[in-house]
């Protein structure tokens, strides 16, 4: 590796390196988050057709939840985690009998897909991790491991609010997750403003068309958690 790579695998925030933090994930995350209902809802977003004849990366598969249930859905899914205690959570929640989901310790900067170019690539919660240049980077090599007309879905962070009201809005979010999910996760949520690099859209936005991303839809209901469907244009 390049000594001036950006090493992914030193967590910034909430060190989901450590088996503790892995363990507890989904208990934490499933008291404001229903994983079925979100995959749904990415899959009438994207408009997806024919899922059975495609094939998925999901980058930052965290303990799997999009990857398990692509995999009934899709003709192939590769479910990538720079953790090896995720992508270990990941694997336990899937039987010997699932051939078409395979887990790949790595990184947005790291992982090389090998085969034909992919479909569809999905990152849920993950691309927050890296600085703005590094995401670019990402997603430059994101554009490269999908098939013309490809798309790509992220569901992240990302700010949509006017930064001259920064403070009013971030203390609202964080107090909303207190009441939903306790003071621990909000305390979470306090270290992912502070040492995390969510960014603004329309950062994210002029990112993505520079690399030869459109970006077909964006929603956010809350002006922090916000879907992307992008479609790759160009190489």
């Amino acid at each position: 590796m390049k000594r001036w790579l950006y090493d992914e695998s030193r967590h910034r925030g909430v060190d989901y390196s450590q088996a503790g933090q892995t363990e507890s994930y989904d208990d934490r995350h499933q008291k404001f988050r229903n994983y079925e209902k979100e995959f749904k809802g990415m899959m009438d977003f994207l408009e997806i057709e024919n899922p059975e004849r495609k094939t998925v990366v999901d980058l930052g598969c965290g303990t799997g939840a999009a990857s398990v249930l692509a995999a009934n859905r899709f003709k192939a899914v590769y479910a990538v985690d720079v953790s090896e205690a995720m992508i270990e959570k990941a694997r336990k929640k899937v039987g010997a009998d699932v051939r078409n989901l395979k887990f790949i310790v790595a990184g947005f900067l790291s992982y090389e897909h090998q085969g034909e170019p992919v479909d569809l690539v999905i990152t849920k919660a993950a691309l927050h991790h890296l600085p703005d240049f590094w995401k670019q980077v990402a997603l430059l090599r994101i554009n490269r491991m999908l098939k013309a007309g490809g798309l790509l879905y992220i569901h992240d962070v990302v700010f949509q609010f006017d930064p001259r009201g920064y403070a009013g809005k971030i203390d609202s979010w964080i107090a909303g997750f207190g009441k939903i999910a306790g003071e621990e996760f909000k305390s979470e949520v306090e270290t992912h403003i502070r040492d995390e690099h969510s960014t603004f859209g329309w950062i994210l936005h002029g990112m993505l068309e520079r690399v030869g991303f459109s970006v077909d839809k964006c929603r956010s209901d809350d002006d922090f958690l916000t879907e992307y469907a992008c479609r790759k244009v160009r190489d």
